[in-house]
């Protein structure tokens, strides 16, 4: 089990390096021209008190190095209401993104899965636990611009307040089948206004028009950002709420995410 000094200093590390802008500190990973190994998708649990459990997945992509001078962006994602880290990996995810890095159609970079948020709203393990511990093991480049979140239903809430919470850390937020969660309006308008020209966040939403609340829902955010002038594409597919249908859509997102990666 970490100590809290040690999780302390996970966190310190994080946040110092966390607000970082501009050219990389560590050069950006390129897929080499002879990759043969492949991806890998590591199961894990983050150390946490007797009697509780925090299991997460992480996703390294092809030909991977944790011996390179070459860092990589990071994706965290976030499952659904009584989803588990398993669950956008069991919709096939780890071969679209692996197709696309092998065709370079997109940069290597690596996703880490998370837990639910079911008991925790605001995703505080994810940011204060679970961020720093995986940041501190795998080859993650610490600048904003190449760390992203996002998920799907309850996950695309949770994917929101990170990102409008944390603008120094992470630098878009990718919401499928959900949007502004109503009553939460005036808070996100507030998250929202503190943005600046420094640390303004990309907006990536889609919701199948099979799902019509949560469409509604992704309107309503839409209408929130375009007041603000906040850069978002809102995509509408033919689908539900479900997995199937938002992973559909990943090829979509990546290429959008991976404009952050030039």
């Amino acid at each position: 089990m970490q100590s809290p000094l040690r999780r302390l200093g996970y966190l310190v590390l994080f946040l110092l390096c966390g607000c970082g802008l501009g050219t990389p500190s560590k050069p950006l990973a390129v897929l080499p021209e002879a990759c043969t190994a492949p991806s890998q998708l590591i199961s894990a649990d983050l150390s946490k008190p007797a009697g509780l459990a925090y299991r997460y997945r992480v996703y390294l992509p092809p030909c991977y190095s944790a011996e390179s001078e070459e860092h990589y962006p990071v994706l965290y994602l976030v499952p659904g209401r009584s989803g588990a880290p398993d669950a956008w990996f069991a919709g096939g995810l780890a071969k679209v993104v692996d197709d696309m890095i092998l065709s370079k159609e997109i940069p290597p970079f690596i996703i880490v899965a998370t837990e639910n948020i079911e008991s925790d709203p605001l995703a505080e393990t994810i940011y204060n636990e679970l961020m720093p511990a995986v940041e501190s093991q795998y080859a993650i480049l610490a600048q904003r611009q190449y760390r992203a979140v996002a998920g799907g239903s309850l996950g695309g809430i949770a994917a929101y307040r990170l990102a409008f919470q944390h603008l120094d850390t992470f630098s878009s937020a990718g919401i499928f089948g959900a949007g502004a969660i109503s009553g939460e309006e005036k808070r996100i308008n507030e998250w929202l206004s503190s943005m600046n020209d420094t640390n303004r966040v990309r907006v990536f939403m889609d919701t199948g028009d099979e799902d019509p609340l949560m469409l509604d829902r992704a309107d309503v955010m839409k209408s929130m950002l375009d007041e603000l002038g906040i850069e978002n594409i809102l995509h509408t597919g033919h689908g539900g709420h479900n997995y199937t249908y938002w992973i559909s859509s990943f090829e979509m997102y990546l290429k959008w995410l991976a404009e952050d990666w030039q």
